[in-house]
């Protein structure tokens, strides 16, 4: 059976995630996350070289690892570490890796959230769905099972997390897009949520107050305030399921989501276990 080595360049992991396809479904074979923070070496628009090394060394790992695996098809999306002035610089030092570089705009992105997404949740077919990144937050409208609209901005729970938790960027970002995309102008009871920092959230929520799907945003928001408050049960546990590299822009990226949630009137998240890069291979790899 075919197998494809996926690598998902974000601004603060890099993912490898080997798949096969199984009854149309992609399963997973391995999963490594690498986290490099690749948006701390980016000034002024520029990533410096220290930052194109890193990225570099990375992919050079998991070309090895790829190897060792007898994987041949290697494909590596960028998404927000790309949206840089130097950005050739940054494809050229990855395309020696091996890979087939796909650097991805905003739109791009969301779209292959919205892809994969759907993968998880089939029998939703209208709606709204949202991505918090490192780099960025892509909001996704769909309508008929159909990708109406998508849209990215770059504020994603690293960059946040140079900003107080509380800062007004994410409600002002939000309502512009919404003015900028009149589709995305809605109240959705129902959100779906993609990306890693959504899962490890639900799996906070999961642990203080039980599994539910959906889970109700006021489970989300009673965490969050948990966490703000330095609770010790909320904290504990935090560090029990949080990546340990995820902890330091965990409560910048639950704040984010509740913004999203405040602005869409939402009441319950369903909490997608696919997303981009499921999307991005059965729409850059597979269908091609």
């Amino acid at each position: 059976m075919e197998k494809y080595g996926i690598v998902d360049t974000g601004s603060n992991t890099i993912v490898l995630i080997v798949y096969e396809m199984v009854e149309d479904m992609p399963h997973v074979l391995k999963y490594i996350s690498t986290p490099a923070h690749l948006i701390d070496y980016v000034k002024d628009g520029i990533m410096s070289q220290s930052g194109i090394d890193a990225a570099r060394k990375t992919l050079e790992e998991y070309a090895c690892i790829l190897d060792d695996m007898n994987v041949s098809i290697r494909y590596a999306d960028i998404t927000e570490p790309c949206r840089i002035q130097n950005r050739k610089e940054l494809i050229d030092a990855l395309s020696s890796t091996g890979f087939h570089i796909i650097p991805l705009s905003g739109e791009e992105e969301a779209a292959c959230d919205y892809y994969g997404a759907m993968l998880t949740y089939k029998e939703i077919r209208d709606g709204v769905a949202f991505d918090v990144g490192g780099g960025s937050t892509e909001l996704i409208r769909f309508q008929n099972g159909e990708c109406i609209d998508a849209m990215s901005f770059p504020y994603g729970c690293v960059r946040l997390s140079h900003l107080p938790v509380d800062t007004e960027i994410c409600r002002i970002e939000i309502d512009k897009a919404r003015k900028q995309y009149p589709s995305l102008d809605i109240s959705c009871e129902n959100l779906i949520g993609i990306g890693g920092t959504m899962r490890a959230a639900g799996i906070v929520v999961d642990k203080l107050y039980g599994k539910k799907n959906p889970m109700p945003v006021i489970d989300l928001s009673n965490t969050f305030d948990r966490l703000n408050k330095q609770e010790s049960e909320a904290v504990l546990v935090m560090h029990q399921v949080v990546d340990p590299a995820r902890i330091p822009v965990f409560l910048p990226g639950i704040h984010m989501i509740l913004e999203i949630c405040h602005a869409f009137e939402a009441k319950n998240i369903y909490i997608s276990a696919t997303g981009i890069r499921e999307g991005f291979l059965l729409k850059y790899v597979i269908n091609s």
